[in-house]
């Protein structure tokens, strides 16, 4: 899988492509048929590559939320930063980001825009609240969090901690809508739309309802 806009891809690498990111990114980027990157992974990079391939071979299943999700620039074909997790979602729906961009890339609205894109995924998978952390004096990535909508909320153990909330979403609005729609089809075959559309109504409200409160019990500020 991967994902897609108009100039860049984001693509997680499979527990193998970890394995050869750990022993050369240059060997990576020709597995993966990219122009070499302008940049060598430093000491510190290598060994966080390391632990997050340990992790993603003891986590099979969510390989996903440990690891390297390598931004690639479409117009380059070319690995131009990363981006990922620091695990699945906690029994909070929390997830931790981290990210970087190639400082020649920098500056450009890469790693606002993958953030944004990767918070997105999140979401989807169940997740409620994306935290990231900041060293007090990065500007630049505080700078990207605060793009993206995120409150700063305290300090965690690597930073200045960051924190975004999934949108809330009207489920019984939702539901009733469709709830209405289905009560019109089946009022127009039964000959008695006020019947059918008493009954889909009844149907949304009590579905929409049900989902409102799950989502309710699933953030934690409320």
């Amino acid at each position: 899988m991967e994902i897609k806009t108009k100039k860049i891809r984001i693509v997680p690498l499979s527990i193998e492509q970890m394995a050869i990111l750990c022993e050369s990114q240059e060997k990576l980027d020709l597995e993966l048929m990219l122009t070499p990157c302008n940049t060598t992974p430093d000491e510190h990079m290598k060994a966080a590559y390391k632990e997050m391939y340990t992790l993603c071979l003891e986590h099979p299943n969510d390989y996903l939320w440990y690891t390297n999700w390598l931004i690639i620039l479409k117009e380059e074909n070319k690995a131009i930063g990363s981006i990922g997790f620091k695990g699945p979602a906690n029994d909070k729906y929390e997830v931790e980001i981290g990210y970087g961009i190639d400082e020649l890339y920098q500056n450009h609205g890469y790693a606002t825009e993958v953030t944004k894109l990767m918070c997105d995924w999140a979401f989807s998978q169940n997740v409620y609240y994306v935290q990231a952390q900041a060293e007090p004096d990065n500007e630049a990535s505080k700078k990207v969090l605060i793009k993206n909508n995120f409150k700063h909320i305290g300090n965690g153990n690597e930073g200045i901690l960051y924190e975004l909330e999934k949108p809330k979403t009207s489920w019984i609005s939702i539901y009733m809508c469709l709830g209405l729609s289905i009560g019109l089809c089946f009022g127009t075959a039964f000959d008695n739309l006020a019947i059918g559309m008493c009954i889909g109504i009844a149907i949304g409200i009590s579905l929409g309802s049900s989902l409102d409160v799950a989502d309710k019990k699933k953030r934690k500020h409320d």
